[in-house]
């Protein structure tokens, strides 16, 4: 895509994401003076997602603006590069899905930055239970995330409409929509660039390289998942009293020593917050089997997505003819497939642990499918870069053996054949 298109592109999202963010709480307020001073408007959601639990509500601390600001600078810059790397002006499924992940990961960031700003903070990276405690005391959880999700159709519709127009003589004069759609059609017809991708002559990546590409991005994300198996997210866990509340045999007491109250290893502790999701072969000493089984199922629909997306990016990757462009490219499209498989995870999380392993510290103020995209997004931006750079580092090396010269080997000298010349200064002839 040109840089005029992509450029607009980016900064109209942007601009649109902004006007929501600090435009929508005053105007919620403008309508609940014109009604009735008793009623109140309450808050907007769709699809059960939050609009306004990200907006901005108190100009006067940083902390009140910077992490949307954040928000904002840092989705359209990487909006912008998802665009100006897809090819031509066509709206394509897979530059859509890239979106996505630019502004989850825009909102992973967001979301990290909030407590980082905040004097009362103990530290700079909360724990699991701090950030169930926030959202307990009012703090929608998964703000950041619930509005990039909500927001994502705004640059997609005016993409759509460009294209719909390209041959609109004002879009072929000063966004040169006509060069790039015959450019999309030669590729189409010529199998150039964009056709070769998918087909053709040159195929970008064998079925064993792919398969080493597949196996160096999932590698990180089965690391991570096993540090986090010893983070406990519900409440199917084994007490040490007998018989149930309320009947004879139970008794009401206040020891928590007599209550087998999990808490992971120090560490585990300390960076639970940005691990996500789970795996553990086994379950832990207080779980129930439901609990571990709806955790592995979580963590397995979380690789298999991940999975497919790296199967993907590996067929689209040409080994040969790499640019420092090409390899940031590839090492931003592996943490993009980090954050989106995380939030399909998420959304699995959100629907199944409410029926089979419901989160305990989770209520009104904390509902489950946001405390589960809380979670995905900030592991998906704290630690999807590692799935990133092990792509790279997967094609660097492969790239390496590639340009080496390949030594023939002593029996290949045997079997050529000897010249004529050669056979008769043996023979003295």
């Amino acid at each position: 895509m040109n840089r005029r298109l992509a450029m607009l592109l980016a900064v109209y999202g942007a601009w649109s994401q902004a006007t929501v963010l600090f435009f929508l709480d005053p105007m919620k307020r403008q309508v609940s003076d014109l009604v009735e001073p008793e009623a109140t408007v309450g808050q907007v959601q769709l699809l059960g997602l939050s609009l306004e639990g990200f907006a901005v509500r108190d100009l006067s601390h940083v902390q009140g603006w910077l992490p949307q600001v954040v928000f904002l600078l840092l989705g359209g810059l990487l909006s912008y590069g998802v665009l100006r790397a897809s090819a031509g002006i066509r709206p394509r499924l897979r530059t859509v899905v890239a979106l996505g992940g630019a502004s989850l990961l825009a909102a992973g960031v967001a979301m990290l930055t909030g407590p980082a700003l905040d004097p009362d903070a103990v530290t700079a990276m909360p724990t699991y239970r701090a950030w169930v405690v926030r959202a307990q005391m009012g703090e929608v959880p998964g703000a950041a995330a619930q509005f990039a999700l909500l927001t994502l159709w705004l640059p997609v519709l005016l993409w759509l409409l460009v294209w719909r127009y390209r041959e609109w003589q004002p879009l072929r004069t000063y966004l040169r929509t006509a060069e790039d759609a015959e450019s999309d059609g030669s590729d189409e017809g010529n199998g150039s660039r964009g056709g070769r991708e998918k087909h053709g002559p040159v195929s970008p990546v064998s079925a064993r390289p792919r398969r080493h590409l597949l196996s160096a991005g999932l590698i990180p994300a089965v690391l991570l998942a096993v540090a986090g198996g010893p983070v406990l997210r519900h409440i199917r866990v084994n007490h040490l009293s007998q018989g149930v509340p309320g009947s004879p045999d139970a008794s009401v007491t206040f020891d928590p020593d007599l209550w087998e109250n999990y808490r992971p290893p120090a560490t585990v502790e300390e960076w639970s917050g940005v691990l996500y999701p789970a795996l553990r072969l086994r379950p832990l000493r207080t779980e129930l089997l439901g609990g571990w089984i709806a955790t592995l199922v979580v963590c397995a629909v979380f690789l298999l997505v991940l999975a497919v997306a790296l199967r993907a990016l590996a067929r689209r990757a040409a080994v040969r003819r790499w640019s420092p462009e090409a390899f940031a490219d590839l090492a931003m499209k592996g943490w993009y497939a980090t954050v989106l498989a995380a939030v399909v995870a998420a959304v699995v999380d959100g629907r199944l642990m409410r029926w089979f392993a419901p989160r305990g510290e989770s209520g009104p103020a904390a509902e489950h499918l946001g405390v589960a995209l809380g979670d995905a997004v900030r592991f998906g931006a704290a630690c999807g870069w590692a799935t990133g750079l092990a792509l790279l580092g997967a094609v660097l090396l492969m790239t390496r053996r590639a340009a080496v010269p390949v030594a023939p080997r002593a029996d290949e000298y045997e079997d050529q054949p000897v010249p004529e010349r050669e056979e008769r200064s043996a023979h003295g002839d």
